[in-house]
Order: structure tokens, then C-alpha cells, then sequence
């Protein structure tokens, strides 16, 4: 090899030698930024505080229970729980809010019988899917109606009440807290299953419903157990029969509906959600708390005063509870012929 050609391949081994020096200084480099990033990102949830959308105004009772969660989890979680309450378009604006959502477990919110089974069949445009837009996280509660009649009404059990419904087809009025309400619809499907007929008075809530049901301008309705506790134990309305299979320890009294209609019966819940594909580990975590917490005999208290049983699930339980209630109402809603707005 000529002197020439020595010096021109020194010169390119030299440059090859020092590119790779600095490709490896790239890739180290590289690596560093990459294992930072990975460490930051996996910080231990959770690191700040969490958002709690509840769709509906403060004060009710979606409200007043995700409150005395919010108040239990901090404690449980190390990391402040917000409340913020987006009422409007009936959960739909709330819910929304929580779809929209980063799925990194600062964002959870509550749903309902209502926004979650009911609200789907009766908008012509829902702002989201409730099954695959949302990752279930546990059930909170449970909660039953109360089937009330006005005092001067002459029935006193279910059986009396539908005998009467069958002598006067569409002449029983009964009222509810809107056209797709969820006692609107349960009236619905006991006239279905029991072969009855009545004549529907929809009213802006249930307080002004129920006060024509008291006064006696209308027959019956279907009522909370917390709304018509007081009315019943003074005399005022007359209760014949509870939703759900098993009575209601603030109206003890007063039988299961299905003891007459075998086949009757609704439930009503509510629950936590979180943005769809929300991490597992978060889900498992969020869920094993809101389980301890509602387990404890203050918080068990705190439900039933509000006419409600405390009870968790498993994200699975509630996912199938809401394609089961869900095909439900949509039946009942497509017998009735109410049209989505």
C-alpha cells in the first residue's frame, strides 16, 4: 500500500471511529431521556388531586352521596377529591365532561339508572355510548320506589289498586317527573305486566308530582322511599308496595310489589365511572377503596338515611347491570311509544 493510500485510510478509519463514539453518545443519551420520561410518567397514583363530576345540581342526592365519598377517599388514596358539580341536559353535559377526560385516574365521575339505561333511548344525538365510553369502576347504591296512592283512593294493596285500574281502563291518572322519567317509565311497566291502562299527568320534578298525589287531584304515582317516608307515616298518602324483592327498612310495612306482580321489579343505582381505557391498577385500586368505604357502618347510615343500600360491585358486575337494565327500559320506552327528542 502506497504512503498516499495509508494517509487517506487513517483519515476515514479516524472519522469512522469518532462517529461511532458520538452515535453511542446519541444512544446513551437517548436512553437517559427515555428511562426520565418512563420515571416521571410512572410516579405512584395518585400524585394530585382527583376531579369528581357529579351531572346534576348540588343538593341532591347523587350529590349528597358522591360528597361522603369524596369526603372518605383522600384519607384512603393520599390525594385531595374535588367535587364539581355539571348538571344539565340530565347528566349528559357531566358525562360528557368525564369521557372527554385524560384515562390517568384524575378524572372520575357519577352515573345513574337514569343517564346510563334510561337517557341512551330517549335522544335522538347522545353525546356518548354509556357502555363503551366509560370504564366501570363499582356500584354505590341501590335504590327502590314507592308505588303511593292519594288517601281518598279505595285501595289498600296492590291487588284492590289493579282491580280498580281493570273496572276503569285509562280513567286512573298518575303523574310523574317527566315524559322519560325513570318513575314515568317504571308506571309504564307495571301497567305492561299487570294489563292495565292509565292516563299519564308529567309534571316539571317530582315535589309539584307529588303534591297533586297528596292533594288528591291525582291517583298515584311512584316516589322515592326518602320523598314519601313522611307522608306515608302521617297519613297523608297511602303506600302499597315497594320495587325492589325485598322491603325497605324506613317503610317496613310495606311489601315488595312482587309479592302480588311476580315478575315486577326495578332498582335503581348509582356509580362510578372513569373515561374509557382507564388503567387497570387504577380501576382495581379505586375499587377495592370505594368497597371499604361503603362497607363502614357511618357510611352504610349515612345511605340509608337517604333512602338508599350501600353496594359495591366489580367493574364486570357493572358493565353487565347496565346492558341488562338498559335492554329493560328500551322495551319499555319502545311499548309506550315515546319518541327520542
Amino acid at each position: 500500500m502506497s504512503r498516499l493510500a495509508r494517509t487517506v485510510f487513517a483519515h476515514a478509519l479516524h472519522r469512522i471511529t469518532l462517529f461511532t463514539r458520538v452515535s453511542s453518545l446519541i444512544c446513551v443519551a437517548s436512553a437517559a431521556l427515555l428511562f426520565a420520561s418512563a420515571a416521571l410518567h410512572a410516579q405512584p397514583w395518585p400524585a394530585k388531586p382527583i376531579r369528581y363530576i357529579v351531572p346534576f345540581p348540588p343538593g341532591g342526592s347523587t350529590d349528597l352521596i358522591s360528597r361522603h365519598l369524596a369526603e372518605k377517599l383522600p384519607s384512603r388514596l393520599g390525594a385531595p377529591v374535588v367535587v364539581e358539580n355539571l348538571g344539565g341536559a340530565g347528566g349528559a353535559i357531566g358525562l360528557a365532561r368525564v369521557m372527554q377526560a385524560p384515562a390517568d385516574g384524575y378524572t372520575i365521575g357519577l352515573g345513574n339508572s337514569a343517564t346510563h339505561t334510561i337517557l341512551p333511548h330517549l335522544l335522538i344525538k347522545v353525546p356518548f355510548d354509556a357502555s363503551a365510553d366509560f370504564t366501570p369502576i363499582s356500584l354505590l347504591a341501590e335504590y327502590t320506589n314507592v308505588l303511593v296512592v292519594n288517601m281518598n283512593l279505595p285501595a289498600r294493596n296492590l291487588k284492590e289498586f289493579l282491580t280498580l285500574a281493570k273496572s276503569r281502563p285509562g280513567v286512573m291518572t298518575y303523574a310523574s317527573a317527566g315524559t322519560g322519567s325513570s318513575n314515568r317509565l317504571t308506571s309504564e311497566l307495571l301497567a305492561k305486566q299487570a294489563g292495565v291502562r292509565f292516563t299519564h299527568v308529567p309534571y316539571k320534578g317530582n315535589a309539584p308530582a307529588l303534591a297533586d298525589v297528596v292533594g288528591g287531584h291525582i291517583d298515584w304515582m311512584f316516589a322515592t322511599v326518602s320523598e314519601v317516608r313522611a307522608f306515608v307515616q302521617a297519613g297523608r298518602l297511602r303506600a302499597l308496595g315497594i320495587s325492589g324483592r325485598t322491603r325497605d327498612a324506613l317503610l317496613p310495612d310495606v311489601p315488595p310489589l312482587a309479592d302480588t306482580l311476580r315478575d315486577f321489579e326495578v332498582v335503581g343505582f348509582m356509580a362510578l365511572f372513569g373515561p374509557a381505557r382507564l388503567p387497570a391498577p387504577i380501576v382495581e385500586r379505586l375499587n377495592a377503596e370505594v368497597k371499604a368505604i361503603l362497607g363502614a357502618p357511618d357510611m352504610l347510615e349515612r345511605l340509608a338515611a337517604l333512602g338508599m343500600q350501600a353496594r359495591s360491585s366489580s367493574p364486570e358486575e357493572l358493565a353487565t347491570r347496565i346492558r341488562t337494565d338498559s335492554a329493560l327500559w328500551k322495551s319499555v320506552i319502545t311499548a309506550a311509544g315515546i319518541s327520542p327528542e
